[in-house]
């Protein structure tokens, strides 16, 4: 047997091992780690530890500052996407306060979902989207860390429901969308969360806008949502060459969510924010 079959058949024999029913089977999710093998490549549950970021994984450990402290108004945001369209987001430890809050948020086609909120240790959040976004807000005073876990399971879809997205977590900064130039693309999403990793409440401020024009915005359009009392709050849509009113972020975060339909295409949008 030559080199190159022997290292096939091993890597054959490896994914049959490890390889870990999927969870579009029509049965529960697996709560323990899964290890799948396609073509060569190994896809495993893994492990995040940072304040916020991009999670693109069948199931994961979030894991921020677990035993350890986290500073006063503190705002971390992840965004999760995972190949099934149903999660399960499940709180290991923590030791955030009353004051303190974990948040869970669908984002689809239509816009953010209401967040819930997840306190409990062992309590279970469950959202149908193959988006989601993890909000921590901190309250006034500095608080403990946490260990939350999410599975996916159920049908899949070709296409991922967000298409771009960037987290914003400088004091300040300019966006421009789309970032080489260009028209968007149809059938798009594109999330940008606005969490500063210093605390504040910056103002957002839209300096140029061309999409599709529409009375109620109905086929392209931009939405801008602000946190208030433990949920994304929808304040502006807007679309053609509408420039809105700029909005104060009073804490400290905020969404703009971008969506396009499936024709009539423009040159998108600029925004900054201070």
């Amino acid at each position: 047997m030559n080199p190159t079959s022997l290292i096939i058949l091993v890597a054959f024999f490896f994914a049959a091992v490890t390889a870990a029913p999927q969870p579009n089977q029509g049965r529960p999710d697996d709560p323990e780690p899964e290890l799948i093998f396609i073509t060569f490549i190994l896809y495993s549950y893994i492990f995040v530890t940072t304040c916020g970021g991009i999670v693109n994984a069948y199931s994961a450990s979030i894991e921020f500052q677990l035993g350890g402290s986290i500073r006063a108004d503190m705002r971390c945001v992840w965004i999760v996407q995972t190949p099934y369209f149903t999660k399960r987001f499940n709180l290991i430890a923590s030791g955030l306060k009353e004051t303190d809050g974990l948040y869970i948020t669908a984002v689809s086609i239509v816009g953010l979902s209401s967040s819930e909120k997840l306190s409990t240790i062992g309590q279970n959040v469950t959202v149908t989207s193959r988006s989601a976004m993890i909000t921590l807000i901190v309250g006034h005073a500095p608080t403990l860390g946490f260990k939350m876990e999410f599975y996916s399971s159920g049908g899949s879809s070709v296409a991922p429901y967000v298409t771009s997205y960037t987290i914003l977590t400088t004091a300040k900064g300019n966006v421009t969308y789309p970032s080489n130039g260009g028209n968007y693309g149809n059938y798009e999403i594109a999330l940008f969360p606005i969490a500063a990793s210093v605390p504040g409440q910056p103002t957002l401020r839209f300096t140029r806008v061309d999409l599709e024009s529409e009375p109620t915005c109905a086929y392209d359009s931009i939405k801008i949502y602000n946190w208030f009392d433990g949920n994304y709050l929808q304040v502006a849509i807007f679309c053609g060459n509408t420039i809105p009113t700029s909005v104060t972020l009073q804490d400290g975060v905020g969404v703009v969510l971008f969506k396009s339909d499936l024709s009539w295409t423009r040159t998108g949008f600029d925004f900054q924010y201070e």
